[in-house]
């Protein structure tokens, strides 16, 4: 596992690389002390985790966590900050935790446990497929054919599927079930009218109310997945 640390300030970069010092299973810290720097090194360097502060000179952390969310296998971001008033941003951009200045190891290992959790999701159900299957759906006039890869979510709504995908919306002339019967390795149902790639899913979260919300990779707002299929869904994090 690599991780990268972004911060302009050299003892908060000092205090964070001391906890990473007790980790297993890191290969290799990286250092960057400004937005732009972060994101070159990003391209350059295959990067699992960044611990990105906020407010820097230049690019702030915000906008480089909008930046790599957009590559093609962006590295899960832990915000590191002393303001609490950006916590709803960060989500926004799939943020995985929102740690507060001091830092807290305590809080410091959850969240570093919570990314490879996640991966180790992702992975599994990406080892799962031999190959990468394609839908075929009507584009305009013209038809088109997507890799399941470039998928976000399905979802039911009276006679049409709708499919959500790179590129935009599209309307799948295939039913929920009828999917769920030809990539039962790769998707799962989290409530009756949607569908969702395994490899999407990245963490399953519970609002005050006792409602679940599973965020997905690159889909800014969560979805809501019923209690029946919540439990269906914990095994995805399983070791």
């Amino acid at each position: 596992m690599r991780i990268l640390v972004v911060d302009d300030e050299p003892l908060a970069r000092e205090r964070l690389l001391r906890f990473i010092e007790e980790l297993e299973l890191v290969d290799n810290v990286i250092t960057a002390n400004n937005g732009f720097d972060a994101i070159e090194k990003i391209k350059s360097q295959a990067v699992d985790i960044v611990l990105l502060d906020i407010r820097m000179p230049g690019q702030n952390g915000l906008d480089v966590a909008r930046a790599i969310r957009e590559f093609e296998d962006p590295p899960a971001v832990i915000f590191c900050t002393a303001y609490d008033e950006h916590a709803l941003d960060a989500f926004k951009v799939n943020a995985e935790a929102y740690l507060l200045k001091p830092i807290q190891k305590t809080e410091f290992l959850a969240a570093i446990e919570q990314c490879q959790t996640i991966n180790r999701a992702q992975k599994n159900a990406l080892t799962a497929q031999d190959d990468i299957p394609t839908i075929v759906v009507q584009n305009g006039r013209e038809k088109e054919r997507v890799p399941l890869t470039d998928i976000y979510y399905f979802r039911a709504d009276q006679k049409y599927v709708s499919m959500f995908c790179v590129g935009g919306e599209r309307v799948c002339d295939e039913s929920l079930k009828a999917l769920e019967e030809r990539f039962p390795q790769q998707l799962i149902r989290i409530h009756r009218n949607t569908l969702v790639p395994k490899s999407r899913v990245q963490r399953l979260s519970r609002d005050s109310k006792g409602g679940y919300w599973l965020h997905l990779l690159n889909v800014e707002s969560p979805l809501s997945v019923s209690r029946r299929y919540a439990r269906e869904l914990k095994p995805l994090f399983d070791s």
